[in-house]
């Protein structure tokens, strides 16, 4: 089903384009695009204070940048867009499919990706996301909803999902607000399995009726379990090739619902992932103790760092670390090239036990303790729940033309 139809009015436009080749094919394909409407052509890419100034002069909805002609010139002006006018859309143009160019324009923010040949039905489906998601963006100096924090395993077997679900009960217990636990692992959730919840639907039917979406529907969709409300995967794998914007106007549902919305991702690198990421507050990325999951964290930090996020606003959590280390956590901190912000230790007794009996660790366990401490730090830090939403930085996904 579709998410309803877009607002009947033209986009208006900047369009920043050196190559004239492929400024022409652009703007012959898109001539019969109602969506769009380009009002100015920058034919060399501006500098700073003169795209300012362009944005000022013209307003932009959107601005559609070519990252063909110097793609590291184009996404540093993508990221002057990005600081000077966060509603403006920014929209990458290319010669062709480039994987990379992609990748690359996803990561510093573009909200999409369009290659030649220019199809007045591919530039109108984008345009037509891009009204889809102002409404979303508008919103986002309203007062923000209940807090998304997202919990992402650098490496299989790290044991994100058993702490994303320790720490969504907890929170239940010590704050006694609303809380979500939402499987996004569509491929290979297990929260299900772990926590012996069995529901007709799941992640993947909220993503296809989003247009949809009230609260009886909403309530159809999860399951709840001990005072939490479980959005778990689907018991088939999905593709984990989805198309960012239900993701993001999922969360932004479950963020207007819910005091605390706690994600279980199952990486970093899949669309669904990325999207989830860009919308998060509290970004917890997961590695164990053994040397291969330590060399990923180091991997993947500089992955998230091209996503948006600092060093500070990056979270390390080392998992299942044995009582006795040959490495201390200044080691692992060099090793990471960034703080560890905590540690869960190693307690493989109640974790069996808890899979056994299908439910949390018990709570005189060293993992619970780890945990409602952890918990307890956090909900701090959780503003109180008000009405509105707040705006995400839309991504495409990974791979477009399919």
């Amino acid at each position: 089903m579709t998410g309803g139809s877009a607002e009947e009015r033209s986009l208006r436009a900047l369009l920043i384009c050196p190559d004239t080749v492929l400024a022409t094919q652009f703007t012959r394909g898109t001539g019969a695009v109602s969506e769009l409407e380009v009002k100015t052509h920058l034919a060399a890419y501006p500098t700073g204070p003169q795209l300012k100034e362009a944005l000022r002069q013209i307003a932009p909805e959107v601005v559609l940048v070519d990252v063909a002609t110097d793609l590291g010139r184009a996404l540093q002006l993508t990221a002057v867009l990005l600081e000077s006018a966060p509603a403006t859309a920014v929209v990458a143009l290319h010669s062709k499919n480039d994987p990379d160019a992609i990748l690359q324009s996803l990561r510093a923010g573009c909200s999409e990706f369009l290659s030649s040949p220019f199809s007045a039905s591919d530039v109108t489906q984008a345009m037509q996301r891009v009204l889809r998601r102002r409404p979303a963006e508008v919103r986002a100096e309203t007062p923000p909803g209940g807090r998304l924090i997202v919990f992402a395993p650098v490496k299989g077997g790290s044991g994100a999902s058993t702490l994303a679900a320790n720490v969504a009960f907890q929170v239940k217990k010590q704050t006694d607000g609303k809380v979500l636990l939402a499987d996004f692992d569509v491929t290979q959730g297990v929260l299900s399995f772990t926590l012996r919840v069995n529901h007709q639907y799941a992640v993947t039917d909220a993503l296809h009726h989003i247009g949809e979406m009230d609260r009886k529907l909403w309530e159809s969709l999860v399951v709840s379990h001990k005072g939490v409300d479980l959005l778990l995967a689907p018991d088939r794998p999905e593709p984990a090739l989805i198309e960012p914007y239900p993701v993001q106007a999922i969360l932004e549902h479950a963020r207007n619902m819910y005091d605390v919305v706690v994600v279980d991702l199952g990486g970093v690198c899949e669309s669904m992932s990325m999207a989830t990421l860009s919308a998060a507050q509290d970004v917890y990325l997961v590695c164990s103790g053994d040397l291969a999951s330590l060399y990923m964290m180091r991997r993947t930090i500089p992955l998230v760092e091209e996503m948006g996020y600092s060093r500070d606003q990056i979270r390390v959590v080392v998992n299942r670390l044995p009582r006795r280390s040959e490495l201390s956590l200044s080691d692992m901190e060099k090793i990471f090239r960034a703080s560890v912000h905590a540690t869960f230790p190693e307690d493989s007794a109640a974790v069996l036990t808890a899979l056994r009996d299908g439910d949390t660790v018990a709570n005189n366990s060293d993992l619970s303790g780890a945990v409602r401490k952890f918990v307890k730090d956090f909900v701090g830090k959780v503003p109180q729940r008000e009405s509105g939403g707040f705006g995400v930085r839309a991504l495409r996904e990974l791979l477009s033309g399919t």
